[in-house]
Parts: structure tokens; sequence; C-alpha cells
């Protein structure tokens, strides 16, 4: 099985910990992201963006990379950053209006993942996995976590509950977010947790597959335990909330009275009330276009999932969507704020929203024990970790 171990802990001091935890996404353009880190030099998105500060270097130059190492050498050299001398876990919850999600912070072994007992259900891209590889070896730091989730185990969630009841150790709020850390440092929690996180059986990647790509790459070249640990979020599977990524298409050649036709032949096609938006249940959709909104059932599976079951009957055969990743006419919808207004833009013509009816875990465990891949972007996971909240020496 799977083991999570405990680590020397890098977090950003109290006083400065909103400043530093960063995600990008919270952001609708450049031109926001540059003046937030003008205006906050401690802002993690300093590492991860900091070619956006100067027009004459690209994101994987050298250069890039020594401003994002003098980054991190910064924040050590100013004390914005804490390193704990012994080793501990991290319990971490994450909550908002609507949800609240607890979890551990530690270190996976890479060897886990390589020889399969952590699962991956996505491909990677080796561009990406370059990329990532650079930044982790160049400023010797992981900045943000992989998000692993196991089937539940009842005697874990207890443990968390019983460390949350103490006094938090950090909290702060930032972007609609309440972060809330617990430091695990007595030997017989420490012991006590190790036993609890490596009793669950496999681990599945929820979010961050290029990290644990090239952070296998990294220490199958270098051949040291210096590479051998990637940080990490362990989530159980209840903590979760999991989310589609709808489709929208953008196609003005396309008749409507032919794309019915073909629907009709592989779907139950029923025209539906404006406010009704969001599939029922597995097999079902919704279309939303300038005609109306429109139910779509599937008369007979094909494949597992309905992701699949749209894009190759949809997507790829009536709208020849050859790489649905990298065609212009083709876009992904999951934020709330999106789907808002995703469903008025596909109103005008030409425009096709086509909501899903969401994946689950148990969905996305059994793709990944089969060895099998789901497509990208198939599902939008809940708690997003941002990056700087605690952080991993690496390859020292």
């Amino acid at each position: 099985m799977p083991k999570l171990f405990p680590f020397k802990a890098i977090t950003p001091k109290s006083e400065y910990a909103s400043e530093v935890c960063a995600n990008s996404a919270h952001f609708n353009s450049d031109e926001e992201l540059k003046a937030h880190m003008r205006n906050h030099p401690n802002s993690f998105l300093r590492l991860t963006k900091n070619h956006l500060l100067n027009e004459n270097i690209g994101p994987i130059s050298e250069e890039f990379f020594k401003n994002a190492k003098a980054y991190i050498s910064q924040l050590f050299d100013s004390q914005v950053l804490n390193t704990f001398n012994d080793d501990i876990f991290v319990v971490y919850r994450q909550s908002t209006t609507e949800y609240a999600h607890t979890g551990v912070i530690g270190l996976c072994d890479i060897e886990d993942y390589i020889e399969g007992r952590i699962l991956k259900h996505e491909h990677t891209r080796p561009t990406t996995e370059s990329f990532v590889s650079s930044l982790m070896e160049s400023t010797q730091i992981i900045g943000e976590p992989l998000l692993l989730s196991h089937h539940h185990k009842q005697s874990l969630e207890d443990l968390l509950r019983f460390v949350i009841q103490e006094p938090v150790d950090l909290e702060f709020h930032k972007h609609g977010k309440t972060h809330q850390f617990w430091y695990i440092e007595s030997n017989e929690l420490v012991e006590a947790m190790k036993m609890e996180v490596s009793s669950v059986g496999n681990y599945y990647i929820m979010d961050g597959h290029h990290r644990a790509a090239s952070v296998a790459k990294l220490y199958q070249e270098k051949k040291a335990d210096a590479y051998r640990h990637c940080l990490t979020y362990l989530v159980d599977s209840n903590q979760l909330v999991v989310n589609a990524f709808h489709r929208f298409v953008e196609d003005d050649s396309i008749q409507i009275s032919e794309l019915m036709g073909y629907l009709s032949h592989r779907f139950e096609v029923e025209e539906i009330a404006e406010y009704i938006v969001h599939p029922e249940g597995k097999g079902e959709f919704i279309l939303i276009c300038e005609h109306g909104n429109f139910r779509l059932t599937l008369k007979e599976r094909q494949l597992e999932l309905d992701v699949q079951e749209l894009e190759l009957r949809v997507l790829e055969t009536f709208f020849d969507v050859a790489d649905y990743r990298f065609d212009d006419r083709n876009s992904f919808i999951a934020v709330d704020e999106e789907v808002q207004d995703a469903i008025q833009r596909a109103k005008q013509p030409g425009n096709y929203l086509f909501m899903l009816h969401p994946c689950s875990f148990e969905d996305v465990a059994r793709i990944s024990d089969k060895g099998e891949f789901m497509p990208p972007k198939s599902t939008y996971v809940h708690p997003k970790c941002d990056s700087g909240i605690v952080l991993q020496s690496y390859g020292v």
C-alpha cells in the first residue's frame, strides 16, 4: 500500500501567509496578475508568473527560472518562510460558504506512483512535464501539493476530527476561502497518522498529473532520494466535490435541423423549459442553443463515461472536433460564473452548450484501477489548493 510521510514543512509565517498564498485562476487577465505582483512582492505568483513583469523574457527562458529561484531565496532571506526542525504532518482545512474539505499534507513516495499504487487517469503532455521539472529543479521547491484521494476510511476521518478540535495553528481568509492549519508534531499523533494513511489502499490523483509525472521523471533520472518524494494533500473521497466540465462549441456552419436529425438517432430528444439547465443523472445531457433547451438521453450506452459518449458521438463525429483541447471552436466550462455566462452566450446563433452530469470519485477510481484514461477536462474537483500554502524542499 502507498504511504504518506511527515516532513520538515516550510510554511509562510502567519503575518505573510495571505500574501504568499496565490492562485492565478483568481485573476481575469494578465494585467490583473501583473498589478497584483507589483503590489505584493511576496506573492507566490512571482515564482510561477514572473515573466509577466518583464516582456523581454519568456515563461520557459533561462531568465524566468533564475527569477523564480531568486524569489524563493528572497523569501528565506527576509524570513517570510519558516522551516520546521522536525518532521511533521499538516492537517489542512479549506472552507467556503458552500463546502469544507479537511485532509492531511505530507510527502508521498514517487516509487508508489511508478509501481502503480498511486493511480492516474489522465495523459500528460511532455512540454508541460518539462516545464514543471525545470521549475522544481531550479528552485529546489515544490510549492503546490498533489491532490490525492482514497476510498473512505472512518478511522482516518475520526483522527482528523480529533486533531481539528484543538486550537488552530494558522488561519487566514482570501478570495472567499478560509484556510486553517494544524501542525501535527507529537510523536504519538505522527505515528497514528502514518498508520492510518498507510492502510487506506490505493491513492488516486485528482489534481496534479503533470507534477507527479515530473517528479517521477526527475527521480528516475537522478536516482537520488532527494528527488523521491512529492508534496501531497491527501483527502478522503467523501471530502471531495466533483463537478463536471461542460462543453461549449462555436460553429456557425451548423444547420440546427441537421444537428437535431443526427442527435435523434442516438438520443431521445425532448424540448424542455428554459430554466432547466442541468442533467438529472447519468446518461443525460442538456443542450442549450438559440432554438431552446433540449434534454438528450442516451438510447444505448457504448462507453463507460458520459463525457466519452458526448465526445465520441457528438463532438468528434458530428462537429468534427479532432482534438477538443486545441480546437478553437471548443471550450470547457466549469466554474459557476462561467456557466451562467455560457448559458447566455449559448442563446446566440452558432453557439451550442452541452451540459454534463458530473463523474463521481467511484468513476475515477474504476477507470484508474483498470489502467485506463479519462478524456482531458472530465472532472472539476474541489478543493483546489493554492500555491505557497505549504512548501517542500526538493532535490537538496
